[in-house]
């Protein structure tokens, strides 16, 4: 299967900002973010998830989407250029305006339950004030269907991280779902009125978190006009192609 080893996975693996933006500039500090993205070709195409993405009438005057992506050990920040979101997937396929991209590879093969699988994103939340940091997470598939059901929450903000399993993207995260179940239930007496029991029923729940993937598995016949009627993976395939 291999093992996934990315030297620096900036990258590969972006964080996507709605940033308020004059001419060529912007302004940083007004910077929203919205989400991750991950890079599927060479020419700065990358996949997220399509509830962050922000059509081009929902944009406030004066307002732009960027990914910041790391180039030569320094972040770049880039201007997303074109986005074409397939809403029965909660997916968007993305451009970025840079070329010569590290990309992920991508696999159609199906994922079944008990596969391990990997995660890399960034959360919204900080810790120690340092500013978002990237997230490697690591658990299996616990259901296999529509969606991937996974052992482990999807943080707020890594809705479109890629998920592995070994070396290639099989899917990607889109968020958390939660379960609850009675562990425990007790009865307590609270009073008698008139030869009447007030009862309180007391409950102890168990709640269980669980993260929710796409898996591209499902995507590998499906044919759009986005897409110059391709399916999403040979577009993919004829941008890397070598001439």
């Amino acid at each position: 299967m291999g093992e996934l080893v990315l030297e620096d996975a900036r990258e590969y693996v972006i964080p996507i900002f709605l940033v308020r933006a004059e001419g060529e500039g912007v302004y940083l500090e007004s910077r929203v973010f919205l989400g991750t993205a991950f890079f599927v070709t060479k020419h700065g195409d990358a996949i997220t998830v399509g509830h962050i993405i922000v059509g081009p009438e929902e944009l406030k005057e004066g307002h732009r989407l960027v990914a910041i992506v790391q180039r030569d050990g320094e972040p770049k920040v880039c201007w997303i250029t074109r986005a074409a979101k397939f809403d029965s997937y909660d997916l968007a396929l993305v451009h970025v305006n840079l070329d010569n991209t590290k990309y992920l590879d991508v696999t159609t093969s199906r994922v079944s339950a008990g596969t391990d699988v990997q995660a890399v994103g960034i959360p919204s939340h900080e810790v120690w004030n340092s500013g978002k940091e990237m997230r490697f997470l690591k658990g299996h598939v616990t259901l296999s269907g529509k969606y991937l059901e996974l052992n482990f929450p999807v943080p707020l903000g890594m809705s479109g991280s890629p998920l592995f399993v070994g070396t290639k993207v099989a899917g990607y995260l889109t968020g958390t779902v939660r379960s609850e179940e009675i562990e425990e239930t007790t009865e307590e007496i609270e009073e008698v009125t008139n030869n009447k029991e007030v009862v309180r029923i007391i409950e102890s729940r168990r709640i269980m978190h669980y993260g929710l993937a796409y898996p591209f598995s499902h995507l590998k016949e499906i044919r759009d006009p986005v897409l110059e009627n391709k399916t999403l993976f040979e577009f993919i395939a004829e941008q890397n192609h070598e001439p």
